[in-house]
């Protein structure tokens, strides 16, 4: 069972987080993701509930053009199977994430031109990427995925080709 998606988009503004939004910058995460240490993927931000982690590649992360994406292959446990039913029905369908800012040259705040107070996060470490009911970036997504299911189609199809094949040439 697999989930992916984006646990952070690019340029999208938060909710309300108490008097500011924030605004993720492209490159945000880069540094974190390859100094190699561990990051997790839990539920609801709770350490108790882990799904998987970058130390034991069950979690890949990834900048692309969009944001943070990535693809995590849950436990084959009571958590990880009701994890993938909720994503699969609907339930679940964003992501969050915990990080420290960088040093101070990992943020920037700003008054938008309507007066919010707004912090752009240009360098974070990151911790963990959790599945939760209430993100706080509305962008976020996951999606399920049944590995073993998409391996036997794709088997089916090169089996069908090859079949094709061996007709054509008698």
């Amino acid at each position: 069972m697999k989930l992916t998606g984006y646990a952070a988009v690019f340029n999208s503004r938060s909710v309300d987080l108490g008097g500011f939004r924030e605004v993720i910058a492209p490159g945000a995460f880069a540094r974190t993701i390859s100094d190699g240490h561990p990051v997790f993927a839990v539920h609801h931000h709770n350490m108790a509930n882990i799904l998987g982690s970058s130390r034991s590649q069950t979690l890949k992360l990834y900048e692309d053009g969009q944001g943070l994406h990535f693809e995590l292959y849950l436990p084959d446990s009571s958590l990880g199977n009701d994890i993938h039913t909720l994503v699969k029905r609907g339930d679940l369908t964003s992501m969050s994430f915990s990080f420290a800012v960088n040093g101070a040259s990992g943020e920037q705040w700003r008054e938008t031109g309507s007066g919010e107070i707004e912090r752009t996060l240009k360098d974070v470490n990151l911790f963990e990427i959790s599945t939760v009911a209430l993100p706080a970036y509305p962008a976020s997504n996951v999606s399920a995925r049944a590995e073993a299911h998409a391996n036997q189609a794709a088997r089916n199809m090169m089996i069908k080709r090859a079949m094709a094949s061996r007709l054509q040439a008698a």
